[in-house]
């Protein structure tokens, strides 16, 4: 006689489910515990007056293209705002390259903040991350920075970047539940094989 064992009454039908759900359980803890990645980068270029959209005020159209490093590494900077040069207020999107070409992507919201004198000014804004690409692809969060420039001419000056904030990436597929899916498919046909007659060949194949 056998001594009784605690999965003796589990079918390989049964045993098979029981492997999937726990590695589909483990999975989604895997899931569930991906946490907010911290982002900061500095980045320093040329934001240029591209276009005079409307006189009044007056508004216009802003183009930044600068270069720097932060949490994933070198990066490349591009952003376009409309800014209100009377009260400084604007708005736009950007976007950071890094140096293995991933994308993220944002729109932000931004104040100008007049300098000591004429050339010089701040900046303050909050951006709100949109996906991206790469690593970057499906992130969600929320990045505040700050900037200072100086116009060296009419239309164009120096300005420098710092961003900080956090992004939620999408996780890849856990590794747990792939590996329980493929043991599961691998496993199915030796169950089919070793059941024989009323399912007792695949109970005595797992004791």
């Amino acid at each position: 006689m056998h001594p009784s064992h605690p999965n003796s009454g589990c079918t390989p039908r049964s045993r098979l489910a029981q492997i999937v759900c726990a590695g589909l359980c483990c999975g989604a803890i895997g899931a569930a515990q991906a946490a907010a990645l911290p982002f900061t980068a500095v980045v320093e270029g040329t934001s240029t007056i591209v276009e005079v959209i409307s006189p009044a005020g007056p508004e216009v159209r802003v183009q930044t293209v600068a270069t720097g490093s932060g949490s994933p590494g070198l990066l490349s900077y591009f952003s376009g705002d409309v800014i209100n040069l009377a009260t400084g207020q604007g708005s736009g999107s950007n976007r950071f390259v890094s140096g293995t070409g991933d994308e993220l992507l944002g729109t932000f919201a931004v104040q100008m903040v007049p300098g000591a004198d004429a050339s010089l000014f701040d900046l303050i804004g909050d951006m709100a991350v949109q996906g991206g690409s790469g690593i970057f692809q499906g992130a969600t969060g929320k990045v505040t920075f700050t900037g200072s420039g100086q116009f060296f001419s009419a239309t164009e000056a120096r300005t420098r970047f710092v961003f900080q904030g956090s992004l939620n990436t999408v996780p890849e597929p856990p590794s747990s539940a792939l590996v329980a899916l493929a043991l599961a498919a691998a496993l199915l046909p030796r169950l089919h094989r070793r059941a024989g007659p009323g399912g007792r060949g695949g109970q005595a194949a797992f004791r």
